[in-house]
């Protein structure tokens, strides 16, 4: 009876006569110790599995992974390390970044952004190796490691590659003077304020072809968003940054400029470039516009009672001035056709007015150190555009009680004495 048994299983599932005993044994096993249970049957792949790359520059790629487990519907998978391999699996370099794939519901998803440096490349190239291979392993439930996820990387000419940024740098529009630097990422230039024309521009290197968003963005407040499709085979775009609106140059101070890449994913550090505006002009020479009292070195009297009046010659009927009072460290340095002496320095009042004077009020007076001294200037506009500036002046302001002569001190005593 066993022997008919035997022959009817070996006819059943075809087994040569040859193999039949140490079948039986092997089938015996199975069905003795049970089938494995279901612990390799977490299954990754990866979108894409393709991405061409070209020699010669740093490539990016954006990964997405995708993972199915029927059989353990809720785990943890967890990948420790990427591998750039030859198709024959010689290791060229490693990512160093470990993944985690939550699997819920028996379906879970990662993405990984990666750098295929220039240098694997070329390794990859010196073996005459025309292909890479990104390879991950993830782990199941049980800690067993079903085998590595890949993604060819095919390696072709840069109009042929896959759509990746490669480098991009700033520069402004300024200064125009040939003997001028146009500074890239830290770089800084100075301009005067109300400059009006300056502009940023980004050289952006790429490979392959796609769409570019982006932002230009001042102070971190956007300025404008740009989208612009990148012709594969061109490899290199400018992108302007737009004249209105314009980069703000009505506030003095330093200002940060950036292009920021939205998409696709840039595999490097945007650069940022920074523009100073001071207070000095251009467009009206020092001068051109004429004060009129106090006078150069003039003792001003600033009390409660009497406020000082600060007055100079009109520009015209639509002009709109604007006073600065400037307090000095020394009047020894002090020059009225040096307006660069106070272009990193906050006026101690500035003032905006359509008359022809501005008057000091009660609320200087606690800004105002009696015998020190300082210097005013006024500028004149019309239509945001500067049209006269004068000098700076140098004045004293002393209170009610003291001399509106010049006061100085005995160097033997503390007592003021008046000049002759």
């Amino acid at each position: 009876m066993e022997s008919y048994m035997l022959r009817a299983f070996f006819r059943t599932f075809r087994i040569p006569p040859r193999l039949s005993a140490w079948t039986f044994l092997g089938v015996l096993v199975i069905l003795i110790a049970g089938f494995p249970e279901a612990g390799h049957a977490l299954d990754v792949t990866a979108v894409p599995s393709t991405v061409n790359i070209v020699p010669g520059v740093n490539n990016t790629a954006r990964l997405i992974y995708n993972g199915v487990d029927v059989a353990n519907p809720n785990f943890i998978s967890t990948s420790s390390q990427g591998r750039f391999e030859t198709a024959d699996g010689r290791l060229l370099g490693t990512v160093n970044r470990g993944l985690t794939m939550p699997i819920v519901n028996s379906r879970g998803t990662v993405a990984e952004f990666i750098t295929i440096p220039a240098r694997i490349i070329a390794s990859a190239l010196k073996l005459k190796q025309s292909r890479i291979f990104y390879r991950r392993v993830f782990d199941d439930i049980q800690g067993f490691f079903p085998g590595p996820v890949e993604v060819a990387l095919p390696i072709v000419p840069a109009s042929a590659g896959a759509f990746n940024l490669v480098r991009m740098t700033l520069e402004f529009n300024q200064p125009l003077a040939a003997a001028g630097t146009r500074p890239t990422s830290g770089g800084r230039i100075t301009v005067p304020r109300f400059t009006k024309g300056l502009q940023a521009f980004a050289t952006l290197t790429y490979n392959g072809g796609g769409t570019l968003r982006g932002q230009w963005k001042v102070d971190g407040q956007i300025l404008r968003v740009v989208t612009q499709q990148l012709n594969p085979g061109l490899r290199e775009i400018i992108i302007a940054s737009p004249l209105t609106p314009s980069f703000p140059t009505y506030g003095t101070g330093l200002h940060k400029v950036e292009f920021e890449i939205l998409d696709p994913i840039p595999g490097f550090d945007e650069p940022v470039i920074y523009y100073f505006v001071t207070e000095a002009y251009t467009g009206a020479p020092l001068g051109s516009l004429k004060l009129a009292e106090p006078l150069e070195r003039a003792y001003v009297l600033f009390s409660p009672k009497q406020f000082p009046r600060f007055s100079w010659q009109p520009a015209g009927e639509n002009a709109l001035y604007r006073f600065q009072l400037y307090r000095l460290d020394a009047v020894a340095t002090f020059d009225s056709l040096a307006p660069l002496a106070f272009a990193y320095q906050k006026p101690l009042l500035a003032a905006v007015t359509k008359k022809p004077f501005y008057d000091l009020t009660v609320f200087d007076l606690d800004d105002i150190v009696l015998g020190s001294p300082y210097c005013w200037q006024v500028q004149a506009f019309e239509d945001n555009a500067m049209v006269g500036a004068s000098a700076y002046r140098l004045v004293f302001f002393t209170g009610p009680s003291a001399n509106t002569e010049k006061i100085r001190l005995d160097p033997l005593n503390t007592k003021g004495t008046s000049s002759p």
